[in-house]
């Protein structure tokens, strides 16, 4: 997680959860924003209580009484809760943190040009994949069902001009680096990033 700095103050992350303590440390440190005030207040707890039920719950609290991560740790949204409660003023200084935090770079998504001719997207298909163009002839004449797609300039011709373009375009996304380190991490979680280029393959 990237880190995130309010008012010249490190604030510390911990599973995805921001340091409650170093935000009011921020904050001016003041008695009565101790985080385990806030963390009792009855608003608070009913605006955990439907974070913690939502489509995509997640934790939104966790306390640590000992050790090098003591403290409370709160998620993104009781952050601005945090904040709200405070004052305006810190309120705004954590929205203007959040928005000035670097985000990571789009993945480049690859271009099929379109004015490749059907035998080329065959060729390049085979290439990025590995096969013969043999094999990819086979795989669309199974797809469309008939073998006129690799024939002439009909409807069958362009539709498969269309086609074969998507799946050469999503092949060669697949094929980026960043998402290959990615799908490298997930499988060693035990999890599994599937593209939708996936759904059809040789």
């Amino acid at each position: 997680m990237t880190n995130l700095t309010i008012l010249s103050k490190d604030i510390h992350t911990l599973d995805n959860l921001y340091s409650l303590n170093d935000l009011h440390k921020a904050s001016g440190g003041h008695n009565r924003h101790r985080p385990s005030i806030f963390i009792k207040n009855q608003q608070t707890q009913e605006l955990v209580n439907e974070i913690e039920q939502s489509s995509n719950s997640c934790f939104a609290v966790n306390t640590k009484r000992g050790g090098s991560n003591a403290g409370t740790w709160v998620c993104k949204e009781l952050v601005y809760s945090y904040a709200m409660w405070v004052s305006p003023k810190f309120h705004l200084n954590v929205i203007r943190a959040f928005d000035s935090m670097p985000t990571a770079p789009a993945l480049a998504t690859p271009t099929v040009p379109q004015d490749l001719s059907l035998n080329d997207l065959i060729f390049e298909l085979a290439k990025a994949k590995n096969v013969t163009t043999q094999t990819v002839h086979a795989h669309y004449n199974s797809v469309f069902n008939t073998n006129a797609w690799s024939q002439g300039h009909g409807f069958e011709h362009a539709l498969a001009k269309r086609v074969l373009g998507q799946d050469l375009e999503n092949e060669l996304r697949s094929q980026i680096p960043e998402l290959q380190l990615l799908k490298q991490q997930a499988r060693e979680h035990g999890l599994a990033l599937v593209d939708g280029s996936e759904y059809q393959g040789f």
